[in-house]
């Protein structure tokens, strides 16, 4: 005889098929299933498992573990049950076929009966059913009553059957699958089993929501699911979202699990209004397993007719990617602000210079070598004009910048002690009112690193040949009341090779209760200029160079606690910095062009200074970059303070404070050499806390006590929880001069004040409220308002997003007071396990939210 679980999984299963819906069936199915998916709360005796027949569990019936693994969005889950029986890891192909029944006889005829409870198992392959005759003469066997056809991972069942035992295809008619692990279910008119192990269903259908909710389903026509290959086809079928037929496919491939198969996959839709309608419709073709390409046709309704794609490939020594995007004849963009500026008289081709024009993008990445002897780094992208970011969102294909693009090709050879790279690198610029940045054409660096105890050995090499187009010419607006106010802007640039050695010999001591890390460096760096447009007062070959100690020391101290009966170890920090430098004279380094608004005339190639901050008390450099030797001689001090869990050693509060304290007045910085400078650096603190484990809090202030102005500050409140409660609040300060329009009297440059806030709350499991505001106190305007809900659960998600943000298409021609406001409602549909209906919501809401990506994985 059967066992209970299994007595009430055929009656579940008979009941689905002859479909009475009787309270005796229901109370015979409340029962449990097997002893580990039971659990401590038992439901109450009506609420039943009606879909026991299917192997789903609720989520109150699964084991801690399997509820652990289940998506919390998720009821339940497919637990198929535990097999038991006799070689019931083996392959078919190497087990014993075992049979048993109530009742069995044989045939003169060589055919052998099987009633009453058969039970056929060989290997991890097993069948049920109520009657089963075995023609040994054709190797068939023909299966009636409540038939159950397992294996790992899959689950058939129907009312009649036919197994041929020798290709073990079987075809079941009336049946419904499982495939556990992918949670895919459906059922069908017809089912065949082939001998490869795939799954076709005919007038069948395909789902992976939860039994019961079947809000989306693929049904019609044939799909065939290969659970090996993890990849399904479905002919003739059509989409159904609540029972609703929305699509039509002749043919569709989808992935069983992760994978990505080739066919059309979701279009995307969006609509704004510049352009439109934009419409995308992806087809992935699946080359080969380290091949793929996805070319995606698109229409933009204000702008025409383009196309995107985008290859990559996978070998055993390079990884590469390569995407492409094109729309020719560009018809401008439905704009009316630049309509409106256009009549009044501003030529068309510097407002709307697009307009006509064949738009394009290009984007290589590659990584090469396995990290031993060589590697390759390629990221390279280039696109046709500055706007092309902001005109035409690139949602289907993974680039996307602001500011600038990044075109670097470089190699590199390392050895246990030295390393040689060899690079070439440009930026294109995506603002139209900046002159371009130098190109480094190419650039080689050799560095070697020695180690001997505690000393350390640094010997850095840089070889850079800086390039520029010699003379470069943009033009702006300058008043955009005024149509003649346009100005041609004109510079000369001044290319160069830069030689840079840095060699540094230090002694890294360290102890539990601090460390002391004296160090030698010696610094040389030199120039060799073109002459073309060189002041001829200055040298052609510049040259600085110096001799440097460092000392950077600390102390650690520490006590234990305890505050409202919670113990806590506080530690004492203290540390000192400073350095000594010898005279590096590099008063050639500036104006070295013949105009002073030359390009290049104080010889900054990729120099800036760090911003200040509390670690950038303990620098030995003030500058991010090789275009100058820091000289400043100066001290450090610094004292930081700990609060810490001792059960979790987590930072419960660390308060941070310091200043720089310089020998003389007198300094280089970026453009010239400060004289009478400030005999100190500002006050720099820092203030981090983490009070309870999902709560994050920090602050920073970098205040001038000369002058008795705060320069900078920010604080930041992060809290995400396991229920997936996300939080964010955020102010930024940065004192600037302030700059008005001349004609007007506005503000078009001021400090920047801002305040950005965030959040995600969940109503229930499934509906979350989103919600972000991000206020410019300065100029007293929004930056972006948000709010939206989602609705995820393991069937689908979907979000809808009310959006108001500042338009900065023309963010390079009008004042910020001139700035419009864009305003639109966003709709993103995912059918888990099928596909997507856009992707713009998510890619809004990660850039917009932090922590939103992280929320994302925690839910999976």
């Amino acid at each position: 005889m059967l066992e209970a679980s299994r007595w009430r999984r055929l009656t579940l299963a008979i009941a689905q098929i002859s479909r009475p819906r009787s309270l005796a069936i229901g109370l015979i199915a409340a029962q449990p299933l097997w002893g580990q998916a039971a659990e401590s709360e038992p439901p109450a005796v009506d609420n039943y498992n009606p879909y026991l027949y299917l192997d789903w569990l609720p989520r109150w019936q699964l084991a801690p573990e399997q509820r652990a693994a289940v998506p919390t969005v998720c009821s339940g889950a497919f637990v198929a049950p535990p097999r038991d029986y006799p070689d019931a890891d083996l392959p078919p192909e190497v087990a014993p076929l075992r049979a048993t029944a109530d009742e069995s006889e044989w045939l003169d005829d060589g055919t052998a009966r099987l009633r009453g409870n058969v039970h056929v198992t060989q290997g991890y392959r097993e069948l049920f059913a109520d009657r089963v005759d075995v023609n040994r003469n054709e190797n068939s066997a023909y299966l009636s009553g409540a038939i159950e056809m397992r294996e790992p991972n899959l689950l058939v069942r129907g009312v009649a059957a036919e197994v041929h035992t020798d290709s073990e295809a079987a075809a079941i008619e009336d049946a419904t699958y499982v495939i556990h692990d992918d949670f895919v279910h459906g059922a069908a008119r017809h089912a065949a089993r082939e001998a490869s192990g795939e799954l076709t269903l005919t007038e069948g259908s395909y789902t992976r929501c939860e039994p019961g909710e079947e809000i989306w389903r693929v049904s019609g026509g044939e799909i065939t699911i290969d659970n090996v290959e993890r990849q399904g086809v479905a002919r003739d079928v059509r989409l159904e979202i609540l029972d609703v037929p929305v699509f039509y496919f002749p043919y569709l491939r989808f992935p069983v699990g992760d994978a990505r198969l080739s066919g059309l996959l979701f279009p995307n839709i969006s609509n704004s209004d510049e352009n439109g309608w934009d419409i995308a419709v992806p087809y992935y073709w699946n080359i080969a397993p380290q091949m793929d390409a996805t070319i995606v046709p698109r229409y933009i309704q204000h702008r025409g007719t383009g196309a995107e794609l985008e290859v990559r490939h996978l070998s055993q020594w390079f990884n590469s990617e390569l995407r492409l995007a094109g729309l020719p004849d560009d018809k401008g963009g439905d704009d009316e602000d630049k309509r409106r500026l256009i009549r009044e008289g501003f030529p068309e081709d510097l407002v709307n210079p697009a307009k006509g024009e064949d738009r394009w993008l290009v984007n290589f990445e590659q990584q090469g070598g396995s990290g031993g002897l060589w590697r390759t780094n390629i990221d390279y992208t280039r696109v046709s004009d500055p706007d092309y970011f902001r005109d035409l969102d690139t949602a289907n294909l993974s680039v996307s910048a602001e500011r600038q693009v990044n075109q670097r090709v470089q190699g590199s050879l390392t050895g246990e002690h030295w390393q040689a790279t060899l690079r070439t690198q440009k930026y294109q610029l995506l603002e139209k009112d900046r002159f371009d940045t130098y190109s480094q054409l190419p650039r080689l660096d050799l560095d070697g690193n020695y180690q001997w105890g505690d000393w350390l050995l640094a010997m850095d090499h840089e070889v850079t040949s800086w390039d520029h187009e010699d003379t470069q010419t943009i033009t702006r607006i300058r008043d955009t009341g005024d149509p003649e106010s346009i100005q041609d802007a004109t510079r000369n640039f001044v290319t160069a090779e830069r030689f840079r050695v840095d060699y540094e010999l230090d002694w890294d001591k360290q102890w539990l209760w601090g460390y002391f890390t004296p160090g030698l460096a010696a610094r040389y760096l030199s120039y060799r200029l073109d002459d073309q447009f060189l002041n001829p007062e200055k040298s052609a070959s510049p040259e600085a160079s110096a001799g440097q100690f460092t000392l950077d020391t600390g102390l650690f101290f520490e006590r234990d606690g305890n505050v409202f009966g919670r113990d806590y170890v506080q530690t004492l920090e203290p540390r000192l910095f400073a350095l000594a430098s010898s005279t590096a004279d590099q008063k050639d380094f500036f104006n070295v062009g013949q105009r002073p608004s030359d390009g290049g005339n104080n010889l900054l190639f990729d120099t800036s200074l760090f911003t200040f901050s509390y670690d950038q008390l303990f620098r030995d450099s003030r500058f991010n970059g090789n275009d100058r030797i820091d000289d400043a001689d100066r001290v450090a001090f610094g004292l930081t303070t700990r609060f810490i869990d001792p059960s979790s050693g987590r930072d419960l509060l660390t308060a941070s404070a310091g200043q720089i304290f310089y020998s003389n007045d007198t300094r280089i910085d970026r453009d010239k050499i400060i004289k009478n400078a400030a005999p100190r650096s500002e006050f720099a603190a820092r203030l981090e806390s983490r009070p309870i484990q999902y709560l994050r809090i920090g602050s920073e202030l970098i205040y001038d006590d000369t002058e008795g102005d705060l320069n900078r500050g920010n604080f930041s409140l992060r809290y995400l929880d396991d229920d997936f409660r996300l939080f964010n609040l955020g102010y930024r300060y940065l004192r600037r001069e302030e700059r008005f329009d001349t004609s007007s009297g506005q503000l078009i440059r001021g400090s920047i004040e801002q305040v950005d806030a965030s959040a995600v709350v969940p109503i229930n499991t499934n509906t979350s409220i989103l919600a972000r505001a991000n206020y410019d106190i300065t100029f007293d305007r929004e930056l972006e308002y948000l709010a939206g809900v989602e609705y995820d659960s393991c069937c689908y998600r979907a979000r809808l997003v009310w959006r108001r943000t500042l338009d900065n298409d023309l963010a390079d021609v009008v004042t910020p007071e001139e700035l419009e406001y864009d305003e639109g409602i966003y709709l993103e549909v995912q059918l888990k396990g099928l596909a997507g209906l856009g992707t713009t919501v998510t890619r809004m809401l990660s850039q917009g939210i932090p922590n939103f990506d992280q929320r994302e994985v925690l839910k999976q």
